[in-house]
């Protein structure tokens, strides 16, 4: 009797184990799931009601007669109707409006709340990460808003389907009146971040948006390539061509007949003049090309071309001098070591123009109103640099699409990737604000440039354009991405790929290092994408986070406790395999911590039974564990085909500096068997030395 009880409580506790396991194998399988899991707090069961200086009205309601004064509150949240509020919402907007007085609007992230189409299978076998109403759904594809970019506003209503804002300070904002609530929501969006209003972000998911379909990857390929929003296409044209009226801005809105999509090209005052620098050296094939292109495919005919040549060799000079001939230019030569960023100040000092333009003499102009639509834009006083898309020649392959800031440093998404497709929120098709354009064709106002003391002459190569816009940023200045702008870039023929050569490597990660250390501030974060989808990859898709990089940074300490001294070595069942890939000292931003790093697994058992620990042992015995943190490693399953429930293998596990005292410590790896009294140990090969 009591041998059954015990088979049965074993049973019982070896089910828990595997369901335990798989849950959590499903869900880092999924990044934005792990994100979830251990970023979203407790639910705030908190309602409207609980909030009575807050009203909520959906946007569909928004029609015809619809006036702000009709509600008698001091905040109003507008959401869609289609979606659920997340349960924490309420409480952080008046949560951000309480410590954020001077701003009026304010908008937040959202994701999608997966729901099967009649008579599919429920979504058997994906993750459920929430439970509510008594249904399980599933969470999936967030949607990680910029911060405050009027250029984006201006082209598609990227605020979503959640946003907030101040009665008192909007209610004298008139009303569209049309019946179609998303032509009224638009317009009093353009209307309300007008005339100097604060808008405000924020980081959080606040909403999520009601999706059907068969599975989690059809649902996400097909939100992916969406360019369906409020604010998109000729319709809303008017609007906009309202606002630019209020605003004194001259321009007309050009419809792409292809995509559907139309853009503001804006008139730039007085005709300006634009200097465009290109630096170039023994390039005469690939210079000849660039400068044809531009006399070519330019509408645009007030510039000027200054080619600044470090060195070249007498003959390719004399078939520049030549060229000169048949295509006006000004041609500085002055021999040195190739420094971009000298190149462009040196052809800056000798411009003439209002504007200049920085642009890479393996670029080709392939139509006519690049430089008319670059320099209307740059023509706006909010704007700094201004870019465009970048082709790889006689293709529709991505070569750039504006600078991102990622985790593995300045980068460009969505690269070798075919344009003829838009992908995460029309990222390469809509006029989108970033924190940065790349130097290869990059427009801007000679005076901003003068005023920010020009390239930064120490990053010879690379990360000087990005260096500008860092600092353009913090002028509170904003860099604009022309998606509607394209020209083709011959990559890497002038000085070959950096990523190819080790010493252009060793140099480029010395670049890195010196723009970081100008711009602290800017390291790993970037306020256009935010950092949940900031990955290192050129696809937009959440990013692995480790948990010392949480918000807060703070709790991964607590595991960390007193544990018994170890038993005799002799004695023990050191059944354990433990490969250590990273055993080091780390410093996140103005705190540094250990990290230890690796895979570990009990062979010819099923893993999923036992939970790890890490031992630390100093000279004089004493011990303290810590639970790791498993991972996800796809890897390591792959070359332990026949062990069982491998997947989690992955351990990751950190401990802020000051918590362990100084010494040097043996590092074992603990295995308890969550189904009988076994214990398993292994000591690591590799041992932690703590200052």
């Amino acid at each position: 009797m009591i041998s059954r009880i015990k088979t049965a409580i074993q049973d019982k506790l070896y089910e828990n184990c595997i369901t335990e396991y798989q849950r959590e194998l499903r869900c880092q399988t999924d990044p934005y799931l792990v994100w979830i899991k251990e970023n979203e707090g407790a639910d705030d069961s908190s309602t409207e009601e609980s909030y009575p200086s807050l009203g909520v009205v959906y946007m569909e309601q928004c029609v015809g007669n619809f006036s702000l004064e009709e509600i008698g509150k001091e905040y109003i949240v507008f959401v869609s109707g289609n979606g659920k509020i997340s349960v924490n919402a309420f409480r952080e907007i008046m949560k951000y409006f309480d410590s954020h007085q001077a701003v009026d609007v304010v908008y937040a992230d959202e994701d999608i709340w997966m729901l099967p189409e009649e008579g599919a299978d429920d979504m058997e076998g994906l993750v459920l990460s929430r439970e509510a109403d008594d249904e399980l759904v599933h969470r999936t594809y967030p949607w990680t808003k910029p911060m405050w970019s009027p250029d984006t506003l201006f082209s598609f209503f990227y605020f979503g389907n959640i946003f907030a804002v101040r009665k008192n300070a909007l209610a004298s904002i008139q009303w569209l009146g049309n019946e179609d609530y998303r032509k009224n929501i638009y317009d009093f969006a353009l209307k309300a971040t007008e005339s100097g209003k604060r808008v405000g972000h924020i980081e959080k998911v606040l909403f999520h948006a009601f999706e059907q379909g068969k599975n989690r990857e059809e649902i996400e390929a097909r939100l992916m390539h969406k360019t369906d929003y409020i604010g998109v296409g000729p319709s809303y044209d008017f609007i906009r061509k309202a606002a630019m009226d209020r605003r004194g801005v001259q321009g007309r809105m050009f419809l792409d007949s292809m995509t559907g999509i139309t853009y503001p090209v804006y008139d730039a005052p007085g005709n300006p003049c634009v200097s465009i620098i290109i630096p170039s050296k023994d390039n005469s094939a690939v210079l000849k090309q660039c400068i044809e292109s531009i006399y070519a495919h330019t509408a645009y005919k007030n510039f000027e071309i200054i080619v600044v040549d470090n060195g070249s060799t007498a003959q390719t000079r004399i078939r520049t001098e030549n060229f000169r001939e048949s295509y006006a230019f000004t041609y500085i030569y002055k021999p040195m070591e190739f420094n971009f960023s000298a190149m462009c100040n040196l052809g800056v000092e000798r411009a003439k123009g209002e504007f200049i333009l920085l642009l890479n003499d393996d670029m080709e102009v392939i139509e006519d109103s690049w430089l008319t639509r670059m320099l209307g834009q740059a023509a706006l006083k909010h704007v700094g640099a201004v870019g465009a898309k970048l082709l790889y020649p006689q293709s529709t392959l991505i070569q750039h699409v504006g600078v991102t800031n990622t985790i593995s440093g300045p980068g460009h998404k969505l690269k070798k990737m075919d344009d003829t497709i838009s992908y995460y929120y029309g990222r390469n098709r809509f006029i989108y604000d970033m924190i940065g354009v790349t130097g290869a064709c990059l427009l801007m106002r000679k005076s901003y440039y003068v005023a920010m003391g020009g390239l930064y002459k120490e990053l010879r190569v690379a990360y000087n354009d990005v260096d500008l816009c860092f600092r353009l940023c913090m002028k509170g200045l904003y860099n604009v991405q022309r998606n509607d702008v394209v020209l083709y870039h011959h990559e890497s023929l002038s000085r070959g790929d950096d990523m190819q050569d080790k010493e252009k490597l060793k140099r480029l990660m010395s670049e890195k290092d010196v723009l970081y250390r100008r711009h602290r501030k800017f390291y790993q974060q970037d306020p256009f994408i935010g950092t949940l989808m900031n990955s290192g990859e050129p696809e937009y898709r959440c990013r692995w986070l480790e948990g010392y990089e949480f918000a807060g940074m703070s709790g991964y300490d607590e595991g960390l406790q007193e544990g018994k001294p170890l038993p005799n070595e002799r004695k023990m069942n050191q059944a354990i395999m433990v490969v250590v890939e990273e055993c080091r000292k780390e410093k996140y931003t103005q705190k540094s911590y250990y990290v230890i790093k690796g895979w570990a697994y009990v062979p010819g058992a099923d893993n999923a039974r036992y939970k790890f620990k890490i031992l630390f042992q100093n000279t004089l015995g004493d011990v303290w564990e810590m639970p790791v943190q498993r991972r996800y490693r796809k890897d390591v399953a792959a070359i332990l085909p026949n062990e069982k429930n491998v997947e989690m293998t992955g351990f990751c596990s950190w401990i802020f500096d000051g918590v362990l005292p100084a010494g040097t410590y043996e590092l074992w790896m603990t295995a308890k068997d969550s189904c009988s009294r076994q214990r398993l140990y292994r000591k690591m090969e590799k041992r932690l030395v703590v200052d």
